[in-house]
């Protein structure tokens, strides 16, 4: 095993990380994430890929790595929550970082992960910032300096819409695991649920240096909620997810008043996101269930998109169309005229400044 990253001055580093990777018919993608893996500049790590029942033999390419620090363990085929929950009981270190097997990590992601966790050791769950691209697009991130690193409302936060951290960069104390489990079991949205549940009892501490490359149109399970999930006839608020089902739940446990109004900012963040994906989908019965499920009145471009779903599906869902689709043109023209991206090698190479 190659030795611990060192501090300058040749100071130990001494946090160990166990990363926890979920996989499923990941074979496409698995090759490049752990490639990123072993080319971080912190080295004191251990690998702990959980093949959650993959049928495309990804699980072998694995061993053409041939390091001492990757753990492959085999279970039959229960979700990507399961698959992390098997990965944590079998984590040898004090420390927990997460990372699904079709994104990339930049060289510096477990460093940055240790500077947080130095300086908040009584965070229940850390994390970085992230990019989302598509499989083959990639503009450099952004580069704050110095990076922010400070304890944040996570609800808050959240509500405002700030990629604060996703599975890829979020890590956790073992003592987390402890106290409050593992994941749920839902196939979508276990992740934020979980998040969520950690914020309700414990810090949560963030950088906002990018670390990670959150990779769409790679086949997984968000590509295909993105388009296909349905959430059928709504009757209460818990039914657009876990992470709303468990704010249902607990929201009148909390006496706060300043948490109260950060989780309402929340839940009404979500509920925009719900709407559209719903929307985009074209899952009418939920369209014209939501107007009961708004604690609060509803935005303007949230009671315009309530009002279109009242009309007739097909002259609806022309209208839906007619939007996203000039949504994503002018997403497309912005792109366009930045340039042509660089590849993601040319991100390694050049690496981040402290």
């Amino acid at each position: 095993m190659p030795p611990p990253a060192t501090r300058p001055g040749g100071a130990s580093a001494g946090a160990m990380f166990s990363i926890v990777m979920p996989l499923w018919n990941k074979r496409h993608t698995l090759a490049a994430t752990v490639a990123t893996v072993l080319g971080q500049s912190w080295q004191g790590f251990e690998l702990v890929v959980v093949d959650d029942g993959s049928t495309d033999g990804g699980a072998g390419l694995l061993a053409a790595f041939d390091d001492g620090r990757i753990r492959v363990l085999a279970q039959a085929n229960a979700g990507p929550g399961a698959a992390r929950n098997a990965g944590m009981e079998a984590a040898r270190h004090d420390w927990i970082a997460f990372l699904d097997a079709d994104d990339l990590w930049l060289p510096d992601h477990l460093a940055e992960l240790d500077r947080i966790r130095r300086r908040f050791p009584e965070a229940g769950l850390i994390g970085t910032a992230f990019v989302r691209r598509g499989r083959d697009e990639l503009d450099p991130p952004a580069r704050p300096v110095p990076p922010v690193i400070a304890e944040i409302d996570y609800f808050e936060r959240e509500a405002a819409g700030e990629p604060i951290l996703c599975a890829s960069t979020a890590a956790i104390p073992r003592s987390t695991y402890s106290l409050l489990g593992g994941f749920g079991n839902d196939l979508h949205g276990q992740d934020s649920e979980y998040w969520a549940r950690i914020a309700l009892e414990r810090p949560v501490a963030t950088s906002s240096r990018v670390t990670a490359v959150y990779r769409l149109g790679t086949g997984g399970v968000t590509d295909r909620a993105l388009h296909t999930r349905r959430h059928g006839r709504l009757r209460r608020l818990g039914d657009l997810g876990p992470v709303m089902a468990l704010l249902a739940e607990r929201y009148p446990e909390i006496e706060n008043a300043g948490k109260r109004s950060a989780i309402d900012r929340f839940v009404d963040y979500r509920l925009r996101l719900s709407l559209r994906g719903a929307a985009r989908a074209g899952d009418f019965a939920a369209l014209r269930a939501m107007p009961a499920l708004y604690p609060r009145p509803p935005r303007a471009g949230d009671r315009l998109i309530l009002a279109i779903a009242r009309l007739p599906t097909p002259l609806a869902r022309a209208f839906y169309e007619l939007g996203f689709g000039a949504k994503a043109l002018l997403r497309r023209l912005r792109r366009k005229l930045r340039g042509p991206a660089p590849t993601y090698f040319g991100l390694l190479e050049g690496g981040h400044a402290d």
